[in-house]
């Protein structure tokens, strides 16, 4: 079954304010988390956005089921090889700690586990046969989702 990503972080949302509606588990009431959730959304939106639109303007398709056609390093895949999950998996967070109840949280968790797991392990197996040792260079130096960190000499 391929679900695209933006259709399964909407449905899990959706599913989220039904469990907070009529399924509450568990809230927490911190008066800082929708400050925290609302940073994280601005910020997962500005993300994806940014890799959004370098895909645009290389004029590579931006659907995870469609067979990749560039391979695009620049930019903001210079920090992350994937901005736009990333910035979703940020939104998801940031919205869960808004809404500040324990069944977003779960729901959060599993979009991010979807987002791993299941497209970006298909996206990376496309790209591995597509571009071969260039995607392989590209993985070696740029981290899945914050980039690569190397001990100092």
């Amino acid at each position: 079954m391929r679900i695209n990503p933006p259709t399964l972080f909407w449905i899990l949302i959706s599913a989220g304010l039904a469990a907070d509606r009529f399924l509450p588990l568990m809230r927490f009431d911190a008066p800082w988390l929708p400050w925290a959730g609302g940073a994280l959304v601005i910020l997962g939106a500005g993300i994806s956005a940014a890799g959004k639109r370098l895909f645009r303007r290389a004029g590579t398709n931006v659907y995870t089921f469609e067979k990749p056609d560039l391979l695009v390093t620049e930019g903001i895949y210079g920090l992350t090889r994937n901005p736009m999950y990333l910035g979703m998996v940020l939104i998801a967070a940031g919205a869960a700690l808004v809404s500040g109840t324990l069944s977003a949280c779960l729901l959060s968790a599993a979009f991010a586990l979807a987002v791993r797991y299941w497209y970006i392990a298909y996206e990376e197996a496309e790209m591995r046969r597509q571009f071969g040792d260039r995607y392989e260079e590209y993985h070696r130096s740029v981290g899945r989702w914050f980039g690569r960190f190397r001990r100092a000499a």
